[in-house]
């Protein structure tokens, strides 16, 4: 099997390991095995509810990879009862009989209860249990899944150690039952696995595994350090409640001093005195012993025994205590060898713990009599153990016993056994020759009382702040590639956007301006930072055009609409965002065509959040359509002028024949007349000069015709003198001129010679003169001038008339083909575009002057040198 494969089961393999140590520990208790349940003689045993715990949920673990969870739900959901109820158990104090429900527990060490799991192993069950029982494939599931797989394997590591170095693993959870090692091994297993089920899934959703694993990471530190700084706070919490009950066992220590130094006072008191011979007689004694019994509690008998240790005055001498005269004490192996000290060292000793004579467990103090070195005997007092102890042993919430020589000679009760394991305090009293231990064992009541909250406020706190930090990393990383998505959404947006050569303007909700592409920067020469914030469409538009149209939707709707918002909602509605063609202007006022579609951005309640205009350049378009339409203007007039052309030579040639037999009949009649004599009669000869004049005009149009018709090679080029051009030209005109009531002058500098098609010209210069007769029309002064003169190194040919002139606004357009300011059938508006056209084909210039008063145009041409 590959790496990858083993991989890819590891939390598997987590899962059957840990079911064999169920079934195995489970094994254990039905064949009453105590090694496979204990392990080890110190340790607490794995009870049977743990075992099976384990071998369920490790089963429902092996069937989660499954499509259906039935299997899996239903472990958990078991583990989820048994563990609740124990926990239940531990919170009411009541049992419910779930720890015997399946076995009879044959072992109880280290357990509070026989047969009840720890309460850290059940609170570790129930987050289990529920974290399997709820599990999905979403983020907050992954969440809870690695904060219980951190908190088991932090509960479980304090677990071992606790078992490693010593200490008490339980007591932040009230120091009841510890959780066996086994049970600790298994329960961090199970996380282990947990936690590596949850990476088998990330890894196949590469961007879920990218935004959850570094959470995860620090999530499982941050809840693994809280465990520790919880567990520290709770040592030194431990810590300090040992040295609490240290300080109860000095103080107990301190309070047998307190009883026994009086005593002892007061026993050797009455030994000076009897050495002293206070004493004269028994009845003496016995008043002052019985101010003793008064005095101090406890004490059963006292007695005067002489230097041979025979027992003389007795008090009292009830309950057995006339017995006691005559008797030799000296036989008691409790007494015998203190006494021996006491009498040596002149000073009061306690005796052992024994049986007193007269009844009861007690101990007996003696003080030895000596008067200067004489040794009279020995004055004792009869103490009972239990009535003495319980004087000097108050302290409610402690078990205390006492011990000489190993064995028990007092106690206030037994003592809780997990108590006396982890929280006994052992200290040896010496006093008066006594050596005794002392056991004290606290309550669980007074441990509690005693701890401190920090530590679990600490855990709760850890714990949160790590879950906490691991959701805000895990929001922080899905922002970060949010922002990296929209950071690559927006550059390829901007790719788009400026890869295309429309222009694309962005708009906000209220019609203002927020970005612009580098087509729309390039052509309206602004850049998206001088418009950002600028209502449209007023900044590129021209605002007469959107004015314009924009009564024109008024009068669609029947309503006043006003620029801004409520101009693109009628924009909208009356379909013009499709597709509107639109004058745009750019920073430096140059004038485009263009197209624009018009877009609403609507968000996910269908409000409109702003609008994206697109913007199609048909400037170009338009102009080859407009030259287009000019050229086939031009071919058409051309194809009307070939034909004119073609009917002028016929028509020159018709009219020339009969005009050539006119001209030779008015010779012939002239001659005629001469040789009759007829000639000398002016009204004849009158006659005849004005025939002959008319002939030769006819021939003169006639020859201008011919020269139309003669020229249609647009290569071939002539000289052409100016004044023989303006003769053929005026020719066509001068009598439409005169019928008009317009006044034409000719003025022409002599020997003006130019290089072109002379018909062409001669076009020229027809279209400025009849646009001339037609913008002096109603004029109150009718003139038109044609001149022409030197000037600039060629020939200027100049045409001028007393009309009102061209607007100055329009100046600028007038050589625009299809531009006139004349009526509807009055033009087309292409006499000054093609003349312009037929100028600048000679090399030559024509404008109009703007410095003349009146309409001026001027054409210059290069001069043909001679």
């Amino acid at each position: 099997m590959s790496s990858n494969k083993i991989s890819n089961r590891l939390h598997l393999i987590f899962a059957f390991v840990t079911l064999a140590l169920g079934l195995m520990v489970m094994t254990g208790w039905w064949i009453k095995n105590l090694t496979i349940v204990q392990i080890h003689a110190d340790f607490a045993p794995m009870v049977f509810n743990t075992a099976f715990c384990f071998a369920v949920i490790s089963l429902g673990f092996l069937f989660s990879d499954r499509k259906d969870q039935t299997i899996s739900k239903t472990c958990s959901a078991i583990v989820f009862l048994v563990s609740g109820l124990t926990l239940v158990q531990y919170l009411t104090g009541v049992s419910l009989g779930i720890d015997k429900l399946f076995v009879d527990p044959f072992v109880s060490v280290g357990s509070v209860i026989s047969g009840r799991m720890a309460i850290s192993t059940a609170i570790c069950f129930i987050m289990i249990s529920l974290s399997r029982f709820f599990k999905k494939r979403d983020f907050s599931s992954h969440i809870i899944i690695v904060t219980v797989s951190s908190l088991v394997i932090g509960f479980s590591l304090i677990g071992i150690f606790g078992y490693a170095f010593g200490f008490n693993s339980e007591y932040g959870w009230g120091s009841f039952s510890r959780m066996a090692v086994h049970t600790s091994i298994g329960q961090v297993l199970l996380a282990l696995a947990m936690l590596w089920q949850l990476r088998v899934e990330n890894r196949q959703l590469p961007e879920a595994r990218r935004r959850t694993s570094v959470p995860s990471y620090v999530l499982i530190v941050g809840i693994l350090t809280s465990i520790l700084i919880w567990h520290l706070l709770i040592l030194r919490d431990q810590d300090r409640n040992r040295r609490v009950v240290q300080i109860q066992a000095e103080s107990i220590k301190a309070n047998i001093t307190n009883i026994f130094a009086p005593l002892e006072k007061a026993l050797q008191h009455m030994a000076r005195r009897f050495a002293a011979g206070a004493y004269e007689n028994e009845k003496m004694w016995y008043a002052d012993a019985e101010s003793y019994f008064t005095e101090f509690e406890g004490l059963r008998r006292l007695l005067w025994a002489d230097e041979k240790h025979i027992v003389q005055w007795v008090y009292p001498l009830d309950r057995g205590g006339s017995k006691l005269i005559k008797a030799n004490v000296s036989t008691d192996a409790a007494v015998k060898e203190r006494m021996a000290i006491a009498e040596s060292e002149h000073r009061a000793y306690l005796s052992k713990f024994m049986e007193l004579r007269t009844g009861g467990k007690g101990f007996v103090m003696f003080a030895p009599i000596y008067n200067k070195d004489k040794y009279l005997g020995t004055i004792r007092g009869a103490f009972l153990a239990k009535p003495v102890f319980e004087k000097i042993i108050d302290l409610s919430g402690y078990h205390v016993t006492i011990y000489e020589d190993g064995h028990e000679v007092f106690s206030t009760g037994t003592a809780d056994a997990v108590f006396a394991r982890d929280w006994k305090t052992k200290s040896r009293y010496h006093y008066m020759g006594a050596e005794w231990e002392i056991l004290l064992i606290p309550s669980p009541e007074v441990i509690r009382e005693n701890t401190s909250s920090l530590p679990n406020l600490v855990l709760f706190f850890g714990v949160s702040i790590s879950v906490l930090l691991g959701i805000a990393l895990s929001f922080f990383t899905r922002a970060r590639d949010s922002e990296k998505a929209a950071k690559e959404a927006f550059e390829w947006k901007q790719a788009g956007m400026n890869s295309v050569p429309l222009l694309m303007i962005s708009l906000d909700e209220n019609t203002f301006i927020r970005e612009m592409n580098s087509a729309a920067e390039r052509i309206l020469e602004y850049s998206t930072d001088e418009v950002k914030g600028k209502e449209t469409p007023a900044i590129f538009h021209d605002l007469n055009e959107v004015v314009a149209f924009r009564d024109k939707m008024a009068l669609q709707v029947g309503k006043n609409i006003e620029l801004g918002p409520e101009y693109f909602e009628y924009f909208f509605k009356l379909g013009y965002n499709r597709a509107s063609e639109w004058t745009i202007i750019s920073k430096t006022g140059r004038r485009y065509s263009m197209v624009l579609s018009l877009s609403k951005i609507l968000d996910e309640q269908g409000r409109i959040t702003g609008y994206l205009g697109i913007l199609e350049d048909v400037t170009q378009l338009r102009e080859k359509e407009k030259l287009l339409k000019e050229q086939e203007l031009k071919i058409l007039a051309s194809s009307r002028l070939a034909s004119l052309g073609e009917m002028a030579a016929g028509i020159a040639h018709e009219i020339n024949n009969p005009l050539a037999i006119i001209n030779g009949h008015v010779s012939v009649l002239r001659r005629v007349l001469t040789q009759k004599g007829v000639a000398q009669d002016g009204d004849v000869t009158k006659k005849l000069d004005a025939i002959e004049s008319v002939i030769q005009r006819i021939a003169k149009i006639i020859r201008g015709m011919r020269s139309y018709a003669h020229e249609t090679d647009l290569t071939n080029e002539e000289v052409i003198a100016v004044e023989s051009l303006f003769d053929d030209t005026l020719a066509f005109c001068h009598e439409k001129f005169k019928s008009e009531g317009v006044e034409l002058a000719a003025q022409i500098q002599p020997d003006l010679k130019i290089r072109g098609r002379p018909y062409q010209i001669s076009q020229v210069l027809l279209n400025l003169l009849n646009n001339a007769m037609d913008a002096v029309a109603v004029s109150p002064v009718k003139k038109v001038s044609l001149e022409a003169s030197l000037r600039n190194g060629g020939v200027e040919i100049t045409v001028s008339d007393t009309g009102p002139g061209v607007p100055y606004h329009l100046r600028s357009k007038i050589m625009e083909p299809f531009f006139t300011t004349k009526e509807v059938g009055k033009g087309v508006g292409l006499g000054l575009s093609i003349s312009q056209g037929i100028v600048q084909s000679h090399g030559g210039k024509f404008y109009l002057d703007d410095n003349s008063t009146k309409t001026r145009f001027v054409i210059w041409l290069p001069q043909e040198k001679a």
